[in-house]
């Protein structure tokens, strides 16, 4: 039985993932190999990540016009990888504890799914409920992550869910924004001229489709806890969180600890320098004169409307 751990970045995210497999290795060692799937990767990040054993670097094709657009490119790996069993993971993740229960849940029902705590409606425009035929009924339930999740190739959440949701990607129904995200979120890989604009909260490209085919084929669907399994705000969001869905603001703490094919000290030196640098960089408001200028403010408008409180209340 082979286990795959899967994701994908570019130069963005390219650190972050390489955390990622950090974190894997030291917390859940559970895979025969993890795929990264190249969107832009640096030539310092190729090195590394390919120095570290059993990972293997994939290329991403122009295999449509729009492959990095609306992350296309996403469905398009989960039918590249071969293995009984295969988890994807976004590249802005760390992993806290093991998941042996997801992939044993792969093994059983043949999908691991992840709640995201909002409704369906948020991220499925109205024209595509007609266009799919979904019951408004389905309109208010949970809708699942498509960063965080796990699915036996070839069976059959694989065939009804995930082909279909790849289908549409091909044919660009994941193209598109939002209103208030168009001038926000239309940057980078997945910048598009021209976008199409959906009527919904906020539409997610492909993860938009994937709840779409869920919904159609496995309203029942099992669903893991969000805070358990895609926890935002911190490491402790759940007594036993597995994974820190933190994007980029992850402390990159896996970096020095990497076990790379030729250990040196200087691979521990540049993860140990680069987490002190992404600390920095997060933290870079708390070394800036503005920030307690402005705290300085707030403070004596707070104290000021204090003290005039206290003089009205004083007997007279």
């Amino acid at each position: 039985m082979t286990q795959v751990l899967a994701t994908a970045a570019d130069e963005y995210y390219g650190y972050h993932a390489l955390n990622l497999v950090g974190s894997v290795k030291k917390n859940s060692d559970v895979f025969d190999r993890t795929e990264v799937f190249d969107l832009g990767l640096s030539l310092h990040q190729r090195k590394l990540l390919s120095s570290v054993p059993g990972v293997v670097l994939r290329d991403v094709p122009s295999f449509v016009p729009h492959w990095a657009q609306g992350f296309t490119w996403k469905p398009w790996a989960w039918m590249q990888v071969e293995a009984d069993r295969v988890f994807w993971l976004d590249a802005g993740a760390t992993v806290l504890r093991s998941l042996s229960h997801a992939l044993d849940q792969i093994g059983e029902l043949g999908y691991f799914l992840v709640s995201q705590g909002n409704e369906l409606r948020d991220i499925v425009p109205p024209d595509y409920f007609e266009l799919y035929a979904l019951p408004e009924a389905l309109a208010g339930r949970p809708y699942v992550a498509a960063g965080i999740i796990g699915f036996k190739p070839g069976g059959e959440f694989f065939r009804t869910v995930l082909v279909p949701t790849y289908d549409d990607c091909l044919a660009g129904r994941n193209l598109g924004f939002s209103p208030d995200d168009l001038a926000w979120k239309n940057h980078g890989l997945g910048r598009m001229d021209d976008p199409p604009i959906r009527n919904c909260r906020h539409f997610r490209w492909d993860q938009t489709l994937l709840n779409v085919h869920l919904a159609r084929t496995l309203p029942d669907a099992t669903i893991a806890d969000i805070d358990e399994y895609a926890g935002v705000r911190s490491t402790h969001e759940h007594p036993q969180q597995v994974i820190w869905a933190h994007r980029r603001r992850g402390s990159m703490r896996y970096l020095k600890s990497i076990p790379y094919a030729t250990e040196t000290w200087r691979h521990r030196a540049w993860g140990a320098w680069w987490q002190i640098r992404w600390w920095l960089k997060l933290n870079e408001r708390f070394f800036e004169r503005t920030t307690y200028v402005l705290k300085a403010r707030v403070l004596r408008a707070q104290t000021r409307a204090l003290l005039q409180g206290l003089r009205r209340s004083r007997p007279t």
